[in-house]
């Protein structure tokens, strides 16, 4: 459908996030390094780079990366350049119909995908030589060749429709280019909300069936997606108290809320750091000795232009005594940021790992179906919850209302694109972002316990 949709003009125009955006200029700068690389270190005076050039046989199109053209050889190299880690199967197929075009056009001798060395550690600059990595792709065009002739026929059919089929339907109305198409007329609580739902969705929808309330009984469900269906149609919350109970008798005083805000860049932007590897800019975190005592709060947030990681653990730890639960949401996150956190800052290393074994995961209660609300959508994640439980709380009306903003508000005031003027202001809503995670936390635990 989203092919048929975009070769009809028919999908949705949104202007990109300014997260998007950045993650495009990201793949550009990654792109941009390794021309500078083609250039200074594998391409000899006598060959020609033929750089983000368009390929056309009539019925299908390209344009790829890099070609370098051998001269004395008379042949042509295939490069192309992923931000990722490693080889993934989407990049066989996109080389695969590359090649399957190109071959019938000019004399190819090597395929190569260009992916960043997930081994790689920043010095003071980039190291080229350390950075890329570059995979001869002949084996993974081979095996996908013949899939690949297939299916590219496949879509140029389906290009040519005059009507899609409303079985060309995808499964994820949250983030479909052509929602008109694939999903128009969705009921409030669309099937779609329920938890893992997977290939079900399919089959409920060729029944006919949009709406959670008419799924029939003898549909096969898990016990957790059924009591979702009973929340929706009882327009009740569905609340196991024994089992929040069960998992609050965990919690052992003083308990610590603790959040992070983070960016994570393609290319490392300190020494000692790996691509993509999280940069901790800014914790908030909310104290509460002992029960009925009111909760003490800390934070700190580094945009000075250098690593922050041994400021930030510095004032952590000064707050964050040695024993007491650790309440935050989603464990692994945080978890690792832990572990990122010790390695950067060794004489700090066992303090942040005894942490982790103090976690308690607030998410879990949500997660594991102990307390079901129709509102949540299906979502455990603090955004969902916090506004059903909470309503008086929110970010609806922040500056900053999410991670993704304040994570690159934080990459431009590194970056000294935020005026001096406006630095303080901007500070003071990335605060306040994260202490309203923290503090979310905090009123979900006490309504929560309130049961």
């Amino acid at each position: 459908m989203h092919l048929w949709a975009k070769a009809h003009d028919q999908v949705t125009k949104v202007s990109p996030t300014p997260h998007e955006q950045h993650l495009a200029q990201q793949g550009q700068d990654v792109e941009n390094l390794f021309r500078q690389y083609l250039e200074e270190t594998m391409k000899s005076p006598d060959d020609h780079l033929y750089w983000q050039k368009t390929f056309d046989d009539g019925r299908f199109q390209t344009r790829v990366d890099a070609i370098l053209f051998d001269k004395k050889a008379g042949v042509y190299d295939l490069y192309e350049i992923k931000s990722s880690t490693s080889i993934k199967k989407d990049h066989e197929y996109d080389l695969a119909y590359q090649v399957l075009l190109l071959e019938a056009l000019l004399p190819l001798r090597g395929v190569y995908l260009v992916h960043i060395d997930n081994n790689y550690t920043h010095g003071h600059q980039v190291d080229l030589d350390s950075f890329f990595t570059i995979e001869d792709m002949t084996d993974h065009i081979t095996k996908r060749r013949d899939e690949v002739t297939a299916l590219r026929q496949e879509a140029l059919r389906v290009s040519q429709m005059p009507e899609p089929s409303p079985t060309f339907a995808c499964n994820k109305p949250g983030s479909c280019p052509c929602p008109d198409l694939c999903h128009p007329n969705l009921p409030p609580h669309p099937i779609y909300q329920l938890p893992y739902l997977g290939k079900k969705a399919q089959s409920l929808r060729e029944m006919g069936i949009l709406a959670i309330e008419d799924i029939p009984a003898s549909f096969p469900l898990s016990s957790r997606q059924q009591q979702h269906v009973n929340a929706v149609r009882k327009c009740a919350p569905i609340i196991h108290t024994q089992s929040i109970q069960a998992a609050l008798a965990e919690l052992r005083f003083p308990l610590y809320f603790l959040d992070y805000e983070t960016f994570n860049p393609a290319v490392p932007l300190f020494p000692g750091y790996r691509p993509y590897e999280h940069i901790v800019f800014q914790y908030s975190l909310f104290v509460i000795e002992k029960p009925g005592s009111q909760p003490q709060h800390f934070e700190a947030l580094i945009a000075n232009g250098r690593d922050p990681a041994p400021l930030i653990v510095r004032d952590l730890v000064e707050h964050l005594d040695c024993e007491g639960s650790v309440v935050v949401w989603n464990q692994s996150f945080e978890a690792g940021r832990n572990r990122d956190l010790a390695r950067h800052c060794p004489d700090y290393a066992e303090q942040l790992l005894t942490i982790n074994e103090r976690l308690f995961d607030l998410m879990l209660v949500f997660r594991e179906g102990h307390y079901i609300h129709p509102d949540f959508k299906g979502s455990a994640s603090l955004k969902a919850i916090l506004p059903v439980l909470c309503p008086e709380l929110g970010y609806s009306d922040m500056t900053i209302p999410d991670g993704e903003t304040a994570m690159l508000t934080w990459y431009w005031l590194h970056c000294g694109k935020i005026p001096e003027e406006d630095r303080h202001k901007t500070i003071e809503a990335m605060k306040a972002y994260c202490k309203m995670d923290t503090y979310g936390m905090v009123a979900i635990w006490e309504k929560l316990l309130a049961l």
